[in-house]
Formats: C-alpha cells, structure tokens, sequence
C-alpha cells in the first residue's frame, strides 16, 4: 500500500468514475484501474462495484474511506513540516465524531486550546458510530465523543462523561405533536415519522425506532441517512423523530418534547488510558469545561 494507491482510490471515491478519477490524477485508465485493483487485493476486501453504467463504493470502501484520507493528509503534512525547518513545529490532535451536530459542542473548547497552542491543527473526523472505536484503537484519533453503551469491548478505554441527555421527541412547531408538554410512544404511532439509518445511531435510539416501525405502513416513515439529514426534513414539516436531546440545534422552529419512559444516555469522551501527549491533556481538561457550560447555557 502507497499514497499513490491512496490517492487514486480517493479520486475514485470522490467521482464515482474510474474516467474522472484517471483524468485528475493525470493518468490513464487502465492504469488507474490496475491501482485500485492491487489495492483490493492487498486488502482483500472489493472497494468498488463495478457495472457498465455506474461505480458504487462498497461498505467495505466505505468503512476504508477515513483510513484512506488520514494516511493521505499524514503523508502530506509530513512533506510539509520540512518545507521549512524554520517553522515552529505542528500540533496536531485528531477528534472523531459520529454527528456533524456533536462538532459544535467542541468551538469552545479548541478555540481555548488554540490561543494556548497558536500552531495547533485539529483533523476533525466523523464515521458511522460502529467505526469510531476502531480509530481510536489503531491511533487514526486521539479521543473519540460518544455514546456510554457499556459496551465490554471497549473496557480498555478511559471515558469522561460531559452530560446527560434524555432521548425526545423533537418536530417542527407547526406538527401537532408540538402543542402537548410530553408524549409517549403510543402517541407517535399515531403520527409521521422521521427515522435516521441506525448504523449511525446509538442502540437505545435505533430500538425505539424498531418499536415505533412495528406493525406500521412504509409509507408513515421518512427515511434518512444522519442525523443532520433528519433534522433538515423536521425544519420542513415532514414529522417527528426520536433522538437524544443534546443533538437537537438551538432552533425556535423545533420543539423538544419529553418522551415518556425514555432512557437517558451519557455522552463524553473516550480515550486510551494515560494519555502522554500535553495537546490532548489540556484539551481534554478544557472539553470537561466548556461543554458542560455550553449545554447548561442551552437549557
């Protein structure tokens, strides 16, 4: 495996076209084939599927894409920190995520790392929920912000709580739901729903999905792919969802309503334990600060 291989399964990835990708990478299309292809095999999992109309990206290329592009921008930043020995040195801390909506919860917190470390270059990275430990694990991240499941897997990691959210009900003001103080679930059977693709959720708010689907028309769901996605269809009206409070943007056309009988999840930090690198000390000190202050401002 090479950068150049890299390279070239990212311009694949980023067009869909092995004709695109050859014409930016400045080569032919055989030869940008045969990359891909050396690349598969060395992996030996398929990254593309190929067909005479159209070139999908496989779970397998999916799951490889944040690999790909943090090898790649590694690569780069190296060739960079010698460009000019004079320079002060980078530091970098990595962050991975699995909502663009938890990204605003940590502003605060690297702009007050950032004013203590004035060359500091934070690599923000956001994956389905089920990839985030691997990252953490394999040294990709440095800290990862999530769920508590209490998953045994992940025992050998240290974890910081930052707050505690409910899982509501969360819709438009103009939806129906919205005039009541709570609701259970017996309610939003009743009414239009908005699902996000559980692999991007946490395992308490893909089960209450499950149950509210059960026994119910396709056609009383809308379907999405994230969080953010889900959030956009509320904004319009489409119906109501299901998701942890915290995740929910300051908007005065959305409505949080209690969801009776629901769990409360714990959201922070996790790391390996000691960490030694004093970036990522100071910010996980700062993190425990700031956020914990900005959703205490929210409420």
């Amino acid at each position: 495996m090479n950068i150049f291989q890299l390279s070239c399964f990212l311009a694949v990835a980023n067009t869909l076209s092995f004709a695109k990708a050859a014409e930016k990478m400045n080569i032919s299309q055989p030869a940008i084939t045969h990359q891909i292809k050396s690349l598969e095999t060395e992996l030996n999992v398929p990254l593309f599927r190929r067909t005479t109309r159209l070139v999908e990206i496989t779970p397998e290329g999916q799951s490889f894409l944040s690999d790909a592009q943090s090898i790649v921008a590694i690569a780069a930043q190296a060739k960079l920190r010698f460009h000019n020995p004079e320079e002060r040195p980078v530091e970098n801390l990595a962050i991975g995520c699995s909502s663009y909506n938890q990204l605003t919860l940590l502003s605060d917190s690297l702009k007050a790392l950032g004013a203590l470390y004035p060359n500091l270059h934070p690599h923000l990275v956001v994956v389905p929920h089920e990839q985030l430990y691997a990252l953490l694990e394999n040294g990709t991240v440095d800290v990862i912000f999530d769920i508590r499941g209490g998953e045994k897997e992940h025992s050998r990691l240290t974890f910081t709580e930052l707050l505690k959210s409910p899982i509501v009900c969360a819709c438009d003001s103009s939806c129906p739901l919205a005039q009541r103080e709570s609701v259970s679930m017996a309610d939003l059977k009743e009414h239009s729903l908005i699902f996000s693709n559980p692999v991007n959720l946490i395992p308490d708010a893909a089960k209450l999905q499950w149950e509210l689907a059960a026994g119910r028309s396709p056609a009383d769901f809308h379907f999405c792919s994230s969080v953010e996605a889900s959030i956009v269809l509320m904004r319009a009206g489409f119906g109501a969802a299901v998701i942890p409070e915290f995740l929910v943007p300051r908007d005065a056309r959305l409505i949080v309503l209690p969801l009776t009988d629901a769990p409360e999840v714990s959201f922070g930090m996790f790391y390996k334990p000691y960490p030694g690198d004093d970036v990522l000390r100071k910010f996980l000190q700062l993190a425990r600060q700031h956020i914990s202050i900005s959703k205490e401002a929210q409420t």
